[in-house]
């Protein structure tokens, strides 16, 4: 740490990328970033709420910054989706979920915490209310078909014929809105290559927007779940590390016998590396769903 004690900079690596060396040199694209004198002298709170038993660095940082009125910026990896890991299990997606909700139960004041549950309210409301029309869409669907295929008359069909064009709409609405997607992600992309012409050029060619879609309904449906889970459990497996919460500080830390989760994601959008790996989420899932369905040697 001592090229970091006379620098104008101070790099706050993940926790996650703590564990290897590539990774600490990876982080540079994606860690936090703030005056080093900022921190020596504690100007703006950063280490005294740390110190205070203070859970998160990036939600310390950000509630921080935005009582101070300093300005944040986000890393490309921040904003731009990017492909997962190719040995990603549900276990682990579950993990990083459980990490992203349980920063919500971490505060370093009043106003903090009021921030987070709004944060939390809202999220699960909108995370359901994206989710709950295609399911009601599938519905609508089954229904159609188990009535196409029993041959019932046309009058009997009046209920259903209203719920398939509620879905035509809704259907119209999903293609418009992975449209809008795209070509904001492409006016993002080219504004980066623009901007930082030095820098190797993003590019998202390989990118398939329907898995990005079932990506968004998956996620979408889990973070309620995974944010009340976090919210009555207050304790988390962060890297092998068990972190305990309470009145939004960490109250007991303890080493976890169980795996160690790392971050999930495959986080270069670079050329020919940032292609997709072979292996895709739901592939693990159904790999994991076989693994749990097989008897184990204790059964029977």
């Amino acid at each position: 740490m001592g090229w970091l004690h006379d620098g104008k900079w101070l790099l706050l690596p993940s926790q996650d990328s703590v564990q290897k060396i590539e990774c600490i040199l990876i982080s540079l694209d994606f860690s936090f970033q703030m005056h080093a004198d900022d921190f020596r002298y504690d100007r703006c709170g950063v280490v005294s709420g740390l110190r205070d038993g203070g859970y998160s660095d990036d939600m310390t940082l950000a509630a921080l910054a935005g009582a101070h009125k300093r300005l944040i910026t986000s890393p490309p990896v921040a904003v731009f989706p990017h492909p997962l890991s190719s040995d990603l299990s549900f276990s682990r997606y579950w993990n990083y979920l459980r990490k992203q909700t349980f920063v919500l139960e971490s505060y370093t004041s009043k106003v903090n915490w009021i921030m987070n549950r709004a944060l939390f309210s809202s999220h699960c409301y909108l995370s359901w209310g994206f989710v709950v029309p295609y399911l009601m869409a599938m519905t609508h669907v089954a229904a159609a078909l188990q009535i196409y295929i029993q041959g019932h008359a046309r009058e009997e069909t009046t209920f259903v014929s209203n719920g398939l064009l509620l879905v035509s709409c809704l259907a119209a609405c999903t293609f418009i809105e992975l449209f809008s997607m795209w070509n904001l992600t492409r006016i993002e992309v080219q504004l980066c290559n623009m901007l930082s012409p030095e820098a190797p050029r993003l590019s998202l060619a390989t990118y398939n927007w329907v898995l990005v879609f079932i990506a968004m309904l998956v996620d979408n449906f889990l973070y309620p779940i995974s944010a009340f889970r976090s919210h009555f459990s207050q304790s988390i497996n962060w890297s092998g590390i068990r972190y305990h919460l309470k009145d939004g500080k960490i109250s007991k830390i303890e080493r976890s016998t169980g795996p160690k989760y790392t971050d999930l994601a495959w986080k270069k959008l670079y050329g020919k590396k940032g292609a997709l790996p072979k292996t895709s989420f739901l592939g693990a899932l159904l790999r994991s769903l076989e693994q749990w369905r097989q008897p184990k040697k204790f059964d029977g």
